[in-house]
């Protein structure tokens, strides 16, 4: 195989990377014929910019700190690491963006062994001078020869315009040269779509790189001399996202002021708390709360609990962003609702309101033991079942041809809806409703609200659907004081109510929170998982026989069956194995 591929009659570039790729697996006479092979080819066909790219791939590929240890570890010849350098030399190209292009095609460059001074250890901090050092002499030498027209083209490499523009203006060019080569930019932005962002980046790190507010201005000022206001807009987009800014376009026409408020790329704001309120109240009045969001995410310590709210709020209503952009982070939410929640600013029902609306979200993590829930919707519905009620009354319809009171009447277009966020409420639910102003649960508490659950899902014409979820409900109690579970009020309510859709939704709860586990091998788990329902439904016989039998005998009865059906296919796996 070796053979016919060092003996084909041309090679593409990628052909040759291929090689380059698998060159350690060769032996050295076939690594030999590789290097000759693209000497040949870099002679007679290779075109500069493929020289460039060429010679890239077998610095990262051979001539790398990882590559040369794997060389020296495994005692390969110093004569074919002395091949690759000639190889390397003689594939650099002539011309000078092509030369220095490998600097510039990402922000991170992996560093050849000749970079470093020592194989083993690595010095991030003199790697990174060692690194800038090079790229400012590059750029020095790019604009001397070329001007801004080559910085342009460096710009259209990779992902590393940005660092172009920012090391330009700390380094390389005075305002003069800076001013020049934004006036040439700009236009190219609107003339050239394919790279018109690799543009907006670069002039974004030659502006916000400076510093001073004053200079900046200046600079921004003598560009768009003489211009339409609309040109302005368009740097001060790519301009920094601070106060001073927002000043400036303070002083625009209002359809400038809506052009850059509709348009601007929030960024986080990490020093100033003031910055990071003032941008969400902007942001906020012209219609783009996801895009606040997305900016003080990082820094919501620093927002007003009075502001938080009103974002939380607007958020959830219609805005300007395009669908799919400034999309919702689970964690960042759950953070933004512990910090209004432990602000106190709210009530309960404010924020249980708030977390129903979020529902969604916070309703996800709920199979997590971090991260904010819905503690305030726990407790509204606690003390307000009709709540629950209507949770019911969403995902199901009436047995009977009546019709539901206002207050649970759905528009058509939003049933299907109100019916998903209903079902992901219930499961969300995991507070035992019953408690006393101590905190303690109570089984009269606890049948009181179960009966108004009962009795008013019965009134709607949903019969029989409350127990099923108030079953589930109920399988989130705790062990009772004697050990046994589940604990005595819910026992007594189970006992009391005998009913066998909520036994089974006891059942289906159970099942569920017992969620992904490692299991062993056969059924070991699932059997002591029976014995310990059995053990729970024998000290209940006497007392509570239908929680004894109903509840607790059918599940230890159900693992039992797991466990039976683990054993049988761990046996037939050991089969096959033995085979």
């Amino acid at each position: 195989m070796t053979d016919m591929v060092l003996d084909w009659h041309s090679y593409s570039i990628d052909k040759l990377y291929n090689l380059v790729e698998q060159i350690s697996f060769f032996s050295e006479e076939d690594q030999s014929h590789v290097w000759k092979i693209i000497v040949k080819w870099a002679q007679q066909t290779a075109s500069d910019s493929d020289k460039a790219a060429m010679r890239e791939k077998i610095r990262v590929t051979t001539l790398s700190r990882r590559a040369l240890i794997h060389t020296k570890k495994n005692g390969n010849t110093l004569g074919l690491a002395a091949t690759r350098k000639e190889v390397y030399a003689a594939l650099e190209p002539l011309e000078i963006i092509n030369k220095h292009s490998w600097l510039f095609r990402s922000g991170w460059i992996q560093e050849s062994a000749d970079d470093s001074e020592k194989l083993e250890e690595v010095d991030f901090k003199a790697r990174e001078e060692r690194t800038q050092d090079m790229r400012v002499n590059a750029l020095r030498e790019i604009f001397e020869l070329q001007g801004s027209a080559g910085i342009l083209e460096l710009a259209k490499l990779g992902q590393a315009s940005w660092i172009v523009g920012s090391l330009l203006a700390n380094y390389v060019l005075s305002r003069k040269d800076l001013e020049e080569l934004l006036t040439f930019t700009l236009p190219c932005i609107k003339e050239n779509s394919e790279y018109a962002g690799l543009y907006k980046n670069l002039v974004r790190g030659l502006i916000r790189s400076l510093a001073d507010n004053d200079l900046r201005r200046g600079v921004i000022e003598s560009v768009t001399k003489g211009h339409p206001e609309v040109q302005v807009v368009e740097i001060l987009l790519l301009s920094t996202f601070s106060r001073d800014t927002w000043a400036w376009v303070d002083t625009l026409s209002v359809e400038s002021q809506s052009k850059y408020w509709e348009e601007v790329t929030p960024e986080h704001i990490h020093d100033s708390p003031s910055e990071c309120n003032e941008s969400v109240e902007r942001l906020l009045n012209h219609g783009r709360p996801r895009a606040a969001f997305s900016g003080v995410c990082h820094s919501l310590k620093k927002i007003n609990p009075d502001i938080l709210a009103k974002l939380l709020w607007a958020v959830i209503q219609p805005g300007k962003e395009q669908a799919g952009h400034y999309m919702l982070d689970m964690y960042y939410v759950q953070e933004a609702f512990k910090q209004l929640n432990d602000s106190g600013i709210s009530t309960v029902d404010q924020m249980a309101s708030l977390e129903f609306a979020y529902i969604d979200i916070l309703g996800e993590s709920l199979g997590r033991q971090e991260g904010y829930q819905i503690p305030n919707l726990e407790r509204y519905i606690e003390s307000h079942p009709e709540f629950f009620v209507k949770a019911i009354c969403w995902i199901y319809k009436r047995s009977d041809e009546g019709a539901d009171p206002v207050e649970l009447q759905v528009m058509e277009d939003q049933r299907r809806v109100m019916a998903k966020r209903g079902m992901k409420l219930l499961h969300s639910l995991n507070n035992i409703p019953g408690h006393n102003e101590d905190g303690e649960l109570e089984a009269t508490l606890l049948l009181s609200w179960v009966v108004a659950v009962r009795d008013a899902c019965d009134m709607y014409s949903r019969y029989g659907k409350a127990d099923y979820w108030i079953g589930e409900l109920l399988a989130h109690a705790p062990v009772g004081m004697d050990g046994v579970w589940p604990c005595e009020p819910v026992r007594e309510v189970i006992e009391h109510i005998q009913s066998e859709k909520m036994v089974h939704g006891a059942q289906i709860g159970t099942f569920n929170m017992r969620g992904a586990h490692f299991r062993g091998e056969d059924g070991a788990q699932e059997r002591e998982l029976a014995e310990k329902y059995r053990s729970w439904s024998e000290a209940l016989r006497i007392s509570h026989p239908f929680v004894s039998s109903q509840l607790l005998l059918n599940l230890a009865t159900s693992y039992d069956y797991d466990a039976l059906r683990e054993d049988t296919n761990a046996g037939v796996r050991r089969r096959l194995n033995s085979h």
